[in-house]
């Protein structure tokens, strides 16, 4: 049935053949497309709900835009489509195991996408037309690869079997989008950068099950992502040697780690190991069997410079977290928490940490920092650690944050370490620190993040500048890697949805840094690809809700959310709700409301659909129990003399009765992609605001 309403043009097929309806809308979107070139096409289909809102230029012509993402460096359309049919033939010329791989890996995508599935060949001379064929030709570039559908055949050619992996994602991208009607074109591409990674806190009680890194390998597989690393703090890993840190809970084992690394080669994705070294060792120090190996046993005040004093008005003491370089025992622990991490991973890097070193020199070590200088004390220990790495046939990778403070001493780093430059908000200074390890010759990655983190809902707006700053600065001053980071600062309250913007704009630039329109497409590339959302609703909803933080009083919170921050405090600091008012907070609700009522609208396709629309709403309702919280708190401030005022029992009443039906709520999210193990150190500080709603009924 052929309908036109409101300038629209309606396809109702039934009963269909795929390949059939593929070949009825290219011909009958050549006609309409030239009488109404500034229409949209729409079809619905018996099995398949298409929205493929193509726009043809102001010219007429019967080429529809297609939009492949990320961006090619090259591409160009022509006049006319080639077909794949049921005769069609995957070609491999001059076959080895990884290309044969391939193949196999594109037979069973076209079956999913259009429903045939090709023939797998080694005779070229006998392959009937509309052929696919893979070909390695050694004058591209390891990463490059061509994509000629000009002629009779589909041609593929890679500078390696990684290059025709990224053009059968291209392909398959296209596939999606045209069917079995490929449109004439030639691409030719490759990344900017050579390494384009994620990294996925674990070490902050969020495990994953292995099932949803599963699912993640795949999002980043289809953004031609090439690195993974999952970020150890603690014993988030099952380390052999020390049974009696993990026993009760749930941590990733060796053999998960094996399964996940051949999961991810099968998609040319690199698993490299990443566990801290240096700062960030809380977990361990905090056992009894470890505790003397810290610079400061005893715990620190953190330096009042860096505590927000509106969520810390009182100062920020905390436990022991750096461990103390002077100390001849530390270097043997660490080698038998490496000798027991290595042997699972098939990479040659080693992301050993180093970062926020924050008490260092301010205990056992403080005689040798003042007799060296903390930088100095700082890079001998780094270097016994690369020392430790070059034994074991490693590439040290390591946080560039400590050795930035003291920039004499970064060209005395070995020219094959690799420093991780990182930073996470949109005007960190990519380019001047780009600038200083470019300039002593080291190797570096650019590092920015995902924004989840300290947010609930994320942080759109921040999270597109910092990604798209790392991804320019980075190019312009030759790094070698980006790797976007997804922390887990907290509690890890923020869910696995929350990441995906993050993790697809990331996709986009690491792979073309120059793409100026990108961050227009981030909504409908996750409509389309992420959540498969037949009504196009999520994705943007998804960033909106990200943008909630720009809702609140408009104080800076640096790497955090005002509401965020709010749901941490304790409930006798009023102080963390003095920038709010009444009207603030009403305008914070009604954002988040809309956003609520748009989620209703949302209907993702995936098969973890329940369990995305679930996670966020109940992200939300933790954002708004926040506004009821601040709302306390104002109150708590006006009636300080009156602290037993029915009002505030009321309110605390209210409060404590939906958190714990929130928690029950957060419960369910949260075993639906991650371990138990965790869960309740996760909830600790929101256990801890329940018993204080109880002090005040």
């Amino acid at each position: 049935m052929l309908q036109l309403e409101s300038g629209r043009v309606h396809l109702q097929i039934n009963n269909p053949d795929r390949i059939r309806t593929d070949h009825i809308i290219h011909v009958l979107g050549h006609h309409i497309y030239s009488f109404h070139h500034e229409q949209v096409l729409i079809w619905n289909c018996a099995l398949h709900k298409f929205y493929k809102k193509q726009r043809c230029n102001k010219m007429g012509l019967s080429i529809p835009k297609l939009q492949v993402l990320p961006e090619p460096k090259k591409m160009l359309l022509h006049e006319g489509v080639i077909r794949l049919s049921r005769e069609t033939a995957i070609v491999v010329v001059d076959p080895n195991p990884q290309i044969n791989r391939i193949a196999r890996q594109l037979q069973t995508d076209l079956q999913s996408l259009i429903h045939i599935r090709p023939s797998l060949s080694a005779v070229p001379n006998a392959a009937p037309k509309g052929s696919i064929f893979l070909k390695l030709d050694t004058l591209l570039d390891q990463q490059q690869y061509i994509l000629d559908s000009t002629g009779n055949q589909l041609q593929i050619y890679g500078g390696s079997p990684e290059a025709l992996h990224y053009a059968k994602v291209t392909l398959c991208q296209i596939i999606h989008k045209c069917g079995a009607n490929v449109s004439r074109l030639t691409i030719e591409d490759q990344p900017d950068f050579a390494a384009r990674g994620l990294m996925l806190d674990i070490g902050r009680n969020r495990i994953p099950k292995l099932n949803t890194l599963f699912r993640i390998v795949d999002l980043m597989a289809n953004l031609k992502m090439n690195q993974l690393q999952l970020y150890i703090e603690g014993v988030p890993f099952a380390y052999e040697s020390f049974p009696h840190m993990w026993k009760g809970q749930t941590p990733i084992s060796g053999d998960e780690i094996m399964q996940l690394s051949n999961y991810c080669q099968e998609r040319y994705i690199e698993l490299v190991p990443n566990q801290n070294s240096f700062g960030h060792m809380e977990d361990w120090l905090a056992h009894p069997d470890f505790r003397d190996l810290a610079e400061k046993p005893e715990g620190f005040e953190f330096p009042r410079d860096h505590v927000d004093p509106d969520m810390y008005p009182n100062g920020w003491p905390r436990p022991p977290g750096t461990l103390d370089p002077s100390d001849p025992r530390v270097l043997p622990f660490l080698e038998r928490t490496y000798d027991d991490l290595l042997p699972y991973f098939d990479s040659r890097l080693f992301n050993v940490g180093c970062d926020e070193t924050f008490e260092l020199g301010l205990g056992n070590s403080k005689a040798l920092s003042e007799r060296l200088g903390k930088g100095r004390v700082y890079l001998d220990f780094l270097l016994k650690i690369y020392s430790l790495l070059k034994t074991r046939g490693k590439t040290m990778m390591f946080w560039g944050d400590i050795i930035l403070q003291h920039p004499e001493l970064i060209p005395e780093l070995p020219n094959d370490i690799i420093a991780l430059e990182w930073g996470y908000e949109g005007e960190h200074p990519f380019d001047l620190h780009g600038a200083q390890f470019a300039s002593a010759g080291i190797p570096f990655y650019v590092c920015p993040g995902t924004s989840s983190w300290n947010s609930l809902s994320g942080r759109t707006t921040n999270m597109l500048s910092n990604i798209r700053n790392a991804a320019v600065h980075g190019k312009a001053h030759g790094a070698i890697g980006f790797l976007v980071t997804d922390w887990g600062d907290n509690g890890h309250l923020q869910p696995l949805s929350v990441s995906y913007p993050g993790i697809v704009f990331s996709g986009f630039l690491s792979w073309n840094a120059e793409h100026e329109h990108a961050e227009n497409l981030l909504a409908s590339y996750l409509d389309e690809f992420v959540f498969q959302d037949s009504e196009d609703k999520l994705g943007q909803t998804l960033l909106d809700f990200g943008n909630s933080y720009l809702q609140g009083t408009g104080t800076p919170r640096p790497n955090d959310t005002e509401l965020m921050m709010l749901l941490r405090s304790d409930l006798d600091n009023l102080r963390i709700a003095s920038q709010w008012s009444k009207e603030s907070l009403d305008r914070m609700e009604n954002y988040l409301l809309d956003i609520d009522n748009r989620l209703g609208e949302a209907v993702p396709g995936t098969d973890d659909a329940d369990y995305i629309i679930h996670e966020l709403r109940t992200a939300l309702q933790f954002q708004l129990h926040a506004v009821g919280l601040g709302r306390l708190k104002l109150a708590l401030k006006d009636r300080s003399a009156e602290p037993n005022c029915p009002e505030i029992s009321t309110m605390a009443r209210h409060q404590l009765d939906h958190l714990q039906q929130l928690l029950t709520e957060y419960m369910a999210a949260w075993s639906s992609r991650s371990r138990p193990g965790g869960f309740l150190r996760s909830i600790h500080d929101l256990q801890r605001l329940c018993n204080q709603y109880a002090a005040l009924l």
